[in-house]
């Protein structure tokens, strides 16, 4: 029998949590900050609240132009053609996205502007929650300690997806690079706009956030259903690695990746289960720490799911994206990662004549299926990759061949190239899940888009203005405060 997971669902409440944090709000009759205020003291109203930051956090980090950043930017994805029309078979940029694939942003029509004021209105969502925690009654101690540090958790997890987007990183050649914006309170009286923080100290709030959470997360959930649909210990102490791996600090991540590791109760996937585990409807993969599931309606209808970018379901019905022949040359013959891939012959333009082409979708977001954000492979890669850093080859070889030999790839018994193939190993095992821009940009990589390229720059040479996005020109209006991004 299937495990039931979290449902998202739409409520008053959900509604009023999203003009949080909104220029929308300032404007508000004052019925409205009451409404919440009554909502919030109450034990249902809390929980319901609870659910709907994180429904507001499922759609905002699945919203497509944002999903597919990292791998589109760094060219693990090229385009499926047109698949009905006048336009059958015509090879283009989704109009969605064709300023961020061309490097050409701008501030005052930033194709990310949603994702930046909907990352903040979930931050304000968060922030509502531990305001009001110690005015709800019937509350316990120890639950109000686990939304506290489901809430921290949350706020944290926002604030980073918005500094890879929008702040350069750490080995930038320039000193004192901006972060962003750090908002631990809402606005409710007072237009205290905040400036943005200094990159060190915005990794030091999220550090911050995160830490506190562990200290206060209790043995037993608040919520109801499997613990890899919200924030635990295990998967905030996962995304405490991955924030310590992109600031540099290595030995931070190593130790906390490896304690993920040794104290989750999760275990890798088996080499012998891994497709099958991807290719199940509506579970995630077994290893997952944490997923945020697919929005259902109270009739218990799917509302939807990165299959709308990556599917495939016929001839004439399929994503945008597929992957380029840059990320399919990445994996070996023996590779069992290969076989996820999709192939489907797509009528294709070419020479004024239709003519049948392979395209290769992704098995990883078929059917229905949830979005992961933090699976346990991904912390032996970031032991891994911490351990090379600390000139512990062994422990490198060790993390890194765990992932390989899981694939059917031949341990690695040399440090030859051990940096290399640690990168390329973050690129295979991590394919369409929103990472490989981010790592060239912490990485100090260039980035080198050839197969399907239809970018009018296929190629950004590290460091370059254009690794990161414009700050939406309405927020820098509405906050003085706020000073724009080079370049921009």
């Amino acid at each position: 029998m299937k495990m039931k997971k979290l449902r998202y669902t739409t409520s008053l409440l959900l509604l009023l949590l999203a003009q949080v944090g909104c220029s929308d709000f300032l404007e508000q009759q004052p019925g409205s900050q009451i409404s919440i205020d009554e909502q919030l003291a109450t034990r249902e109203g809390m929980l319901e609240a609870v659910t709907g930051m994180y429904s507001l956090m499922e759609s905002t980090l699945r919203f497509e132009r944002y999903t597919v950043y990292a791998d589109l930017q760094g060219g693990n994805l090229k385009f499926s053609p047109t698949a009905s029309g006048s336009n059958q078979g015509e090879l283009s940029v989704p109009f969605n996205v064709q300023q961020v694939y061309n490097f050409s942003d701008t501030a005052l029509e930033s194709e990310l502007e949603s994702f930046y004021g909907n990352s903040y209105s979930t931050i304000a969502a968060a922030n509502l929650l531990l305001e009001h925690l110690d005015a709800v009654a019937y509350l316990s101690a120890t639950e109000r300690d686990d939304i506290a540090a489901e809430a921290l958790s949350v706020r944290a997890l926002m604030h980073f997806a918005l500094l890879q987007v929008y702040a350069q990183d750490t080995n930038y050649p320039e000193a004192d690079m901006p972060g962003i914006v750090y908002k631990t309170e809402t606005l409710q009286e007072t237009l205290d706009y905040a400036p943005r923080l200094g990159l060190q100290e915005t990794y030091t709030a999220i550090v911050a956030d995160l830490e506190q959470a562990l200290n206060l997360f209790p043995d037993a959930p608040i919520l109801e259903g499997p613990s890899y649909s919200y924030f635990r210990t295990m998967s905030t102490e996962a995304l405490l690695a991955r924030v310590y791996l992109a600031q540099g600090a290595w030995e931070n991540a190593y130790t906390h990746a490896t304690q993920v590791i040794a104290t989750s109760g999760v275990t890798l996937t088996p080499k012998e289960s891994y497709l099958e585990s991807w290719e199940a409807p509506l579970q995630p993969v077994s290893e997952i720490l944490l997923e945020l599931s697919v929005p259902v309606d109270a009739d218990g209808a799917i509302g939807a799911s990165r299959a709308a970018q990556y599917g495939y379901s016929s001839a004439t019905t399929y994503a945008d994206y597929v992957a380029s022949q840059d990320l399919l040359d990445l994996y070996a013959a023996e590779d069992i990662r290969g076989a996820l891939f999709v192939e489907q012959e797509l009528a294709t333009l070419e020479n004024a004549q239709l003519v049948n082409r392979p395209y290769y979708f992704t098995g990883k977001f078929q059917g229905n299926p949830g979005n992961p954000i933090l699976r346990l492979s991904e912390q032996y890669l970031i032991a891994a990759e911490a351990a090379y850093q600390l000139n512990n080859t062994n422990a490198a070889l060790s993390n890194l061949n765990a992932i390989r030999e899981r694939a059917g790839l031949p341990a690695l018994v040399t440090t030859e190239n051990l940096e290399e193939e640690l990168f390329l190993e973050r690129r295979r095992e991590l394919a369409f899940e929103n990472q490989l821009f981010f790592d060239l940009k912490r990485l100090g990589r260039d980035v080198n888009r050839n197969d399907g390229c239809l970018s009018t720059a296929c190629t950004l040479n590290y460091p370059s203005n254009f690794f990161v996005l414009p700050i939406p020109q309405s927020t820098i209006n509405l906050n003085a405060n706020l000073i724009q991004n080079e370049g921009y």
